[in-house]
């Protein structure tokens, strides 16, 4: 899908709009949301708002690959559960930056149970030079491998502590000598 959505996605009117009066003052419209909704249509570009949004999560990750093309990663989790047709991406405003969807077509599944983590790759080559910067959240992927670097701290630190108290004993065997 990734691929895809390099092609398919449609920038809105209100969010060139806003994007180029904030170029004009010298400013970056800054992209800190992606919202995932159940609409499947073809944008035109005149959305301001997804049609059926049901999440929109702060971005978690970002890479800038060059040539007009940044990867980003949202995070969508907790109890609900709905199909994804359409991804909004949104500016620190709430506009409605770009949108992609596909008329009737399922783009992924958000579980109940499951954080769904989705990356995209959007081509902000159409937009003004330097005209946009991504924004990550405070929960960024770092924070979402904080569990797994914890055990493997703790693994760490008990294996440490392992150590140190057979160096002990062994000092203790030398010096009884």
């Amino acid at each position: 899908m990734t691929d895809n959505l390099t092609r398919l996605v449609h920038f809105t009117s209100a969010g060139l709009n806003e994007v180029l009066q904030a170029k004009n003052q010298g400013l970056k419209g800054q992209i800190t949301h992606i919202g995932a909704g159940t609409g499947r249509y073809d944008p035109n570009g005149s959305e301001t708002a997804l049609r059926d949004e049901r999440q929109r999560v702060e971005i978690v990750d970002y890479e800038d690959l060059g040539s007009g093309q940044l990867r980003m990663g949202a995070l969508f989790s907790g109890p609900d559960e709905y199909e994804i047709g359409e991804f909004g991406f949104y500016l620190a405003s709430g506009t409605l930056l770009a949108v992609y969807s596909v008329a009737g077509k399922l783009l992924t599944y958000k579980a109940g149970a499951a954080r769904v983590l989705q990356k995209f790759t959007l081509d902000i080559s159409p937009l003004p030079a330097n005209s946009v910067t991504v924004v990550v959240g405070a929960e960024n992927l770092n924070i979402l491998l904080s569990e797994e670097f914890t055990a493997l701290a703790c693994a760490d630190i008990d294996n440490m502590v392992r150590h140190v108290d057979l160096m002990f004993r062994v000092m203790a065997l030398e010096s009884a000598k």
